[in-house]
């Protein structure tokens, strides 16, 4: 990967020094995992039966910050969510609802990305700007089509690190140690830390290899770190009793492990037809690899209370692109229109920010989040998001806005949510429409269309139909064919039996 700037462990080599003073504008730090559920934080335990969950580290943020806990991904797909994200747009618009991109315009999403990109917005408001680990942005190279090059083309100046496990975090930390021990001047700038962290999202390659023995991964580079990964959990399961391990680790069935009464007839069927053992045993696997991340992420919290000066004039900001299905609803990993890949966390904390607080409010981290730190930091807004800032509450200056319905995207269907209703409308003619009342059935078990077709007809008002560019033959074809052949390899694996 072509690196903006590499930081070398020798540029953090300096001497010691006291920050003089605090910037007037605070520093901003994002972490973000990939593919981590709303319900995946140990401090939230309380809030949601079942979890098996321990995150000490983000612990340590919840508690200390401001937790919106009803908070929706933009799209629970990844480079869709990510590209909301980072430009506090959805990307339906752009044509951008699935990871191929095939239907976006270079030249209109870069047009877009010079006025929104995150980094070039705070460039532009007076700070130094900072990117570490998984990147999976469309356009994310100064020119060209690739989502891994280093974000230029977001306008982040610094591509520290391209580690997106252990050595980001060791990384982003040895980064804020250089931060804290720069001597201040008039002309210093503050800035915003990135650090893109990979896991859980490895449950990727459990769930796709699931029953068979063996654990197919590249030889090099980081799918081999991914597959190492999964055998290293694979082998520490093993190492555990068998009866011991489903009477006193393996978590329980999901509440909601049934399959959704009315879903409407898909193309490809999103379920699976694990042993009920095995779903455990991802279920503990999932919940491992959360534990791994939340490790990595102690590294930036560390230093920042190695260094108070630094940390009192620093807000953090911690979320994921998306959630993970856990099994429920006989599912595994995302792009399904249920609460556990499409909420997330999403929680501020530090300068001016009250401890263990909790919002309920219905708000989206895809297109919140940019709006919400501009006004922290106290800089220009681009002069269009599809988002709302919810920096007022975050300060404790009043609510959170209330919206009268959200709208979430997805790569198959597009979502709206208002109060305790939920409507999902499938792509495609007479493709099929869902609505479910989360009051009464939190676990998203029944489809309650029928009956309420005037309530859906409501909620699909707030869908913009009109903007979303429609999906070309061609693709249309291209999808229906990689469905298709992903079908044939997994009906096509050897099975193992037993446990």
């Amino acid at each position: 990967m072509k690196l903006l700037t590499k930081i070398t462990l020798g540029a953090f080599a300096l001497p010691a020094m006291q920050v003089a003073a605090q910037t007037t504008k605070p520093n901003i730090i994002l972490i973000m995992t990939d593919q981590q559920s709303y319900n995946a934080i140990s401090a939230h335990a309380d809030m949601y039966g079942g979890s098996y969950f321990s995150t000490p580290n983000i612990d340590r943020l919840a508690k200390e910050g401001l937790s919106f806990t009803r908070t929706y991904c933009a799209n629970p797909v990844s480079v869709p969510s990510r590209f909301a994200l980072f430009t506090g747009m959805f990307g339906g618009q752009y044509g951008i609802r699935e990871n191929q991109c095939a239907e976006a315009d270079e030249t209109e999403v870069r047009a877009m990305l010079a006025q929104n990109g995150m980094g070039a917005v705070f460039n532009r408001g007076g700070y130094e700007t900072y990117y570490g680990g998984k990147v999976h942005l469309p356009f994310s190279a100064k020119e060209g089509k690739s989502k891994f090059a280093a974000p230029a083309g977001y306008g982040f100046e610094t591509y520290f690190t391209d580690d997106e496990r252990d050595g980001l975090g060791v990384a982003a930390g040895k980064l804020i140690e250089e931060k804290a021990t720069q001597p201040q001047t008039a002309g210093s700038k503050p800035f915003l830390l990135v650090a893109s962290f990979l896991n859980p999202h490895d449950i990727c390659l459990e769930s796709s290899t699931n029953l068979s023995s063996e654990v197919i991964g590249e030889k090099e580079g980081k799918k081999s770190l991914i597959t190492q990964c999964v055998r290293q959990m694979r082998a520490r399961a093993a190492a555990i009793d068998s009866v011991e391990f489903y009477r006193e680790h393996a978590p329980a069935l999901p509440f909601n492990f049934a399959k959704t009464d009315g879903f409407p007839d898909m193309k490809k069927s999103p379920y699976k037809d694990f042993p009920d053992w095995y779903w455990r045993k991802y279920r503990w696997t999932y919940g491992q690899l959360v534990a791994l991340v939340d490790s990595h992420i102690g590294h930036i919290l560390d230093a920042l209370d190695r260094h108070p000066e630094l940390k009192r004039n620093t807000i953090i900001v911690f979320t994921s692109d998306h959630g993970e299905m856990q099994g429920a609803h006989h599912t595994v990993t995302k792009n399904l229109p249920y609460d556990e890949c499409q909420r997330v966390p999403f929680i501020f904390c530090g300068r001016g920010i009250a401890h263990g607080e909790r919002d309920n409010s219905l708000v989206c981290n895809g297109t919140d989040l940019l709006p919400t730190i501009c006004q922290l930091a106290g800089i220009p807004l681009p002069a269009k998001t599809d988002g709302l800032s919810l920096a007022d509450r975050v300060l404790g200056r009043g609510k959170a806005p209330q919206r009268k319905a959200l709208y979430t995207e997805g790569d198959g269907f597009l979502n709206v949510i208002s109060g305790t209703n939920k409507y999902t409308l499938f792509d495609g003619k007479n493709s099929g429409e869902m609505y479910v009342d989360l009051k009464s059935d939190n676990g998203e078990l029944k489809n309650i269309i029928s009956g309420n077709e005037a309530k859906a007809q409501t909620l699909k008002s707030f869908i913009p139909l009109e903007k979303l560019k429609p999906l070309s033959a061609k693709v249309k074809k291209e999808k229906v064919e990689k469905n298709a052949k992903r079908t044939e390899k997994q009906t096509g694996k050897v099975q193992r039996k037993g446990h």
